[in-house]
């Protein structure tokens, strides 16, 4: 979808990736060690309307990988938008057997937005596009609630590289400037409802 000019806004379309990686990671997942496989949400995000999804499967004695991400190609009323998609693919080491207890892991992330009239960042009337991508370690703990679901914490720290263009405003197509932002500091934090396939 075009928003004047030779620009574009985030639409349905470039969450195909997003989607294209979770489906190819469910099929290659799911049939190799259901057992060891689990689903997850993070309610931080569910509370503030950010669709999301995790997966996670046991690929050694005590190491885990996991798959999540976010999709969000919503826009709210006065043409205000968050939209965007990420992934962030992480390897974990768990303290004695995964999905229980504590772990550390190492991460990836990339992603896609398009921000519109958001109040921060000087976007109050105005609109950025562009992607950004990094790395970074984290810590969790997993505890047990039942032999299938169970309640995780954790947190993320890292660097993040975020380029995008800033618009003179959400429909018209005159680009202002492009900026180049580095970030170190938490990429993710999570409260996350677990669902356990055994």
């Amino acid at each position: 979808m075009k928003a004047g000019g030779d620009t574009k806004v985030l639409s349905l379309k470039d969450g195909k990736t997003f989607w294209l990686w979770l489906g190819l990671w469910l099929v290659c997942a799911l049939p190799a060690a259901a057992q060891y496989t689990a689903v997850k949400t993070n309610m931080l995000y569910d509370a503030a309307a950010i669709p999301n999804l995790g997966l996670e499967t046991k690929i050694a004695h005590s190491t885990t990988l996991e798959i999540w991400g976010t999709y969000d190609p919503i826009t709210f009323p006065g043409r205000r938008g968050w939209k965007n998609w990420m992934i962030q693919p992480e390897i974990r080491k768990w303290g004695c057997v995964p999905f229980s207890g504590p772990f550390i892991g190492i991460n990836a992330l990339y992603g896609v937005f398009n921000l519109e009239k958001v109040p921060f960042g000087g976007l109050e009337k105005k609109r950025a596009q562009g992607s950004f991508y990094g790395a970074g370690l984290s810590v969790g703990y997993h505890k047990i609630l039942s032999p299938h679901w169970g309640l995780e914490t954790s947190v993320s720290l890292g660097y993040v590289h975020i380029g995008y263009d800033r618009y003179r405003c959400g429909t018209c197509g005159y680009k202002e400037r492009t900026f180049h932002r580095n970030y170190v500091g938490p990429t993710r934090v999570s409260a996350s409802l677990v669902y356990i396939i055994r």
